[in-house]
């Protein structure tokens, strides 16, 4: 048998490498009798087996052992059957799968017994694969089909062949009930004929017909709701068909009905509201409401007619055309929102917020715009977020950034899920937050927390996105002013799964925005020859200014021993004054003032403490003990009072700390450098009469300082440039180079910029600008020094 085994057809098995013969008992473990000599593709020789050393079992998955002894009992019981189709695994010599199917001649003896098997084995391992990948290929088709928004249906000849589960739930049908009907069945007769041709058209074509359609669908319950439908062509089970996709835009359509209604309804507001409302047909101003007229300065008759892009600045006018003209024969209906830069009959550059549509004028076609005044929020808005905005400045910058990305769980304190590296510059770890150590929560300034928590909960119940701003404690103490702006990520049943959103550290520009009035009041705070007694006493004076405060106190604190001495009061009696006129350190008071953090209480509960002197007399109510700091380290304390509130609200609490803050800094800058401002005059001289362009920018792209050449050349005045960012003094069509540009400079692979800058009145600055990195006040800075290279 074996003889005969090797001549039958082993020329054509070397041939097919991937079929072997082989010739095997069914007993035991499967003895080999023969096997081809191409076996050697598994690894194993022919004399492996014909050795007896190993069987044909060994190579056998242990998994499928089962699956073929329980064959070959089946075969033995029935003695009629003559052959062996089975698929099993087999294992290579290197310890690899196959798959392989065998095609096998049963022998029997005389009473039917299987004595031998003789079959072809052959490797069907690609096939296997292929058949997986196919089946997780379709398993995310279904998922993508059955779990989408949109209702999805197969076409053929007429006949409903395929429905999803998204267009049964839209038309309150089992899917039972709709396969075999009729699309139309369920359409309101006026859509029928668009349908049916557009479906013909799509069979016909043999192709996607490119814009939707709007029909109206009738559900189960005769109830209707208005769809969006595209047609697609495509072959199912082997025929042409459509696939129609479904849209329900019930809310959209709802949307347009109670704008119509609005428009009619609150006409007298298109007259007195607070848009600028115009209507734009042929591309000139056929209405303006006087809102319009009164922020870009025209009169009505010299408005109406005038070609509408003229009312931009002029890097806007292209693309306001375009898009007018696009949408026009696009027949875009929705409305579209964008921001643009009018500019009025005077010059001046005015942002704003434009949402358009396409409606009906006379008869005609126009664009009926609502134009909202932004300047006031743009100005509120950090250029940080701009920034973000910019793909390629983010990935550069990201490290130095202010801005602090988190995702929190909706959860009381708010545990967080992930926090960016940069949650360092508070001085905490990520590993604080995510080993669930620290919840964001405890960062919150114990007077700003019941504020947030309430302005969580209004966002959420409202469905708007959060933006506030707090105080959070650093992990040393210190307190900062943070932006924060979330978005809410909900599920399906509209539940919050988690939040997600950015903190920036705003306290700069709050101690810049509240505090910008002391320095010009307190004079020569920084001046050698200054009254010190004269300097504190009108620091005092002004934070009285603040309001529901009209008594208090500032003291000084010793370096060496601690103690506080009193150096400036107002409102208080001259016997009060004399028993708080000093404190020991290690006395109650002392202790009580040398906190690390205001403290905010009725005066009662303090003087309670107090069991040597009764101070009640002086009848105070509400009072705050407010530590004033300089480099981390108390250097003096504001005590606060009145004599009528019997609180302090938490508005006024966070002005009287944006006044320590800054205070912090001057008083140290007193006691440690008396000859700062003498050094920082001339130097301020020296800056303010170099003829070149001289600016300091932040790692975050904004102004810190300009000198006077550079206010004159950019056409603004002083100070107005403090806090803008860089990129806003480039032109609109240099703005992401420029940013391109400015992050390198950041990253430090490029120091020179020679991109042009835009004046304030619209003119080319042409200048080559170096760039320095240097420190100021502790933080990195980039300092610019460039010259024109053609005069003004």
């Amino acid at each position: 048998m074996k003889s005969n085994l090797e001549n039958i057809g082993l020329k054509w098995i070397h041939k097919n490498s991937r079929i072997f013969a082989i010739l095997w008992k069914p007993v035991g473990n499967w003895a080999v009798e023969f096997v081809s000599e191409n076996i050697d593709q598994y690894g194993y020789s022919q004399e492996d087996f014909s050795s007896g050393k190993m069987m044909y079992g060994d190579i056998i998955y242990p998994e499928d052992t089962d699956k073929i002894n329980s064959a070959l009992l089946e075969c033995g019981e029935n003695k009629d059957e003559q052959f062996l189709d089975l698929e099993y695994r087999i294992i290579s010599k290197s310890g690899k799968l196959h798959w392989v199917a065998e095609r096998s001649l049963l022998i029997r003896d005389n009473k039917g017994n299987i004595i031998n098997i003789r079959g072809l084995i052959l490797d069907i391992t690609e096939h296997k694969n292929a058949e997986l990948e196919l089946r997780m290929s379709e398993e995310k088709y279904v998922t993508l089909v059955e779990k989408g928004n949109d209702g999805i249906i197969i076409v053929q000849d007429d006949t409903l062949k395929f429905v999803n589960s998204k267009i049964c739930e839209l038309l309150g049908y089992e899917r039972e009930e709709l396969l075999g009907g009729q699309v139309l069945d369920h359409v309101l007769v006026d859509y029928k004929r668009m349908i049916s041709k557009r479906y013909n058209k799509t069979l016909n074509d043999k192709m996607n017909v490119r814009r939707n359609s709007e029909a109206e669908f009738l559900t189960k319950q005769g109830n209707r709701f208005p769809a969006e439908i595209s047609f697609s062509y495509i072959h199912h089970e082997f025929k042409p068909a459509v696939v129609m996709t479904i849209r329900d835009i019930s809310e959209r359509k709802r949307a347009e009905i109670e704008l119509k209604d609005s428009e009619k309804k609150y006409s007298t507001l298109v007259e007195k509201g607070d848009d600028m409302i115009v209507i734009v047909q042929n591309d000139s101003l056929a209405f303006s409401n006087p809102k319009f007229r009164s922020v870009t300065g025209y009169q009505k008759d010299e408005a109406i007619g005038k070609h509408f892009s003229e009312f931009f600045s002029k890097g806007y006018r292209k693309m306001i055309g375009e898009r007018f003209r696009g949408d026009m024969a696009k027949n875009w209906t929705s409305p579209r929102k964008y921001e643009v830069e009018l500019i009025s009959k005077d010059n001046e550059k005015i942002a704003a917020e434009l949402n358009s549509s396409i409606i009906e004028h006379e008869g005609k076609p126009a664009y009926m715009a609502i134009i909202r005044d932004i300047r006031e929020q743009k100005e509120r808005e950090r250029e940080l977020l701009e920034l973000l905005e910019m793909q390629k400045l983010l990935v550069n910058v990201i490290n130095n950034s202010p801005t602090v990305i988190f995702i929190w769980r909706p959860e009381n304190d708010w545990p967080v899920e992930f926090v960016s590296e940069n949650i360092s510059q508070f001085g905490y770890s990520v590993e604080d937050f995510i080993s669930g150590n620290i919840l964001y929560g405890d960062l919150i300034h114990p007077s700003d927390i019941e504020n947030v928590k309430a302005e969580v909960l209004r966002c959420n119940l409202a469905g708007i996105d959060f933006s506030y701003e707090y105080r959070i404690f650093t992990k040393s103490g210190e307190i900062r002013w943070v932006d924060e702006r979330s978005i809410y990520k909900r599920d399906e049943r509209g539940d919050v799964e988690y939040i997600q959103g950015i903190i920036v550290d705003i306290t700069d520009r709050k101690n810049v925005n509240d505090f910008i009035r002391i320095e010009a009041e307190v004079g020569d705070f920084f001046s050698p020859a200054g009254d010190m007694k004269s300097v504190f006493e009108q620091m005092l004076e002004f934070t009285l200014q603040i309001g529901k405060i009209d008594c208090g106190a500032l003291y000084l604190m010793d370096d060496l021993t601690g103690e506080l001495s009193m150096v400036a009061h107002s409102g208080l009696s001259a016997n009060f004054v004399k028993s708080t006129r000093y404190y020991d350190p290690k006395s109650i008071n002392g202790k009580l003032f040398t906190t690390e953090y205001p403290i905010y209480k009725l005066y009662s509960e303090i003087n309670a403490l107090n069991k040597d002197e009764d101070l009640s007399y002086e009848d105070l109510k509400a009072m705050a003990i407010v530590p004033i700091k300089h480099n981390k380290k108390i250097v003096a304390v504001l005590f606060l009072a009145s004599h009528s509130e019997s609180e302090i609200p938490s508005d006024i609490r966070s002005s009287i700390e944006t006044v320590s803050m800054q205070a912090g800094s001057i008083i140290g800058n007193i006691r440690d450098k008396p000859q700062v401002q003498k050094s920082t005059d001339i130097s301020q001289y020296l800056i303010d009469s170099l003829e070149d362009l001289f600016f300091v920018i932040g790692m975050d792209g904004c102004i810190l300082y300009t000198n006077q050449y550079f206010d004159d050349v950019m056409g603004y005045v002083k100070d107005e440039l403090t806090g803008m960012s860089l990129l806003k003094l480039y032109p609109q069509n240099k703005a992401l180079e420029a940013a391109s540009v400015l992050a390198d400079i950041m990253a430090g692979k490029k120091a020179i910029s020679n991109i042009p800058m835009e004046s304030y009145d619209g003119n080319t600055v042409l200048a080559e600008t170096k760039f320095t990195r240097a420190k100021l006040n502790g933080k990195s800075v980039l300092v610019g020094l460039g010259r024109e290279l053609i005069n003004r």
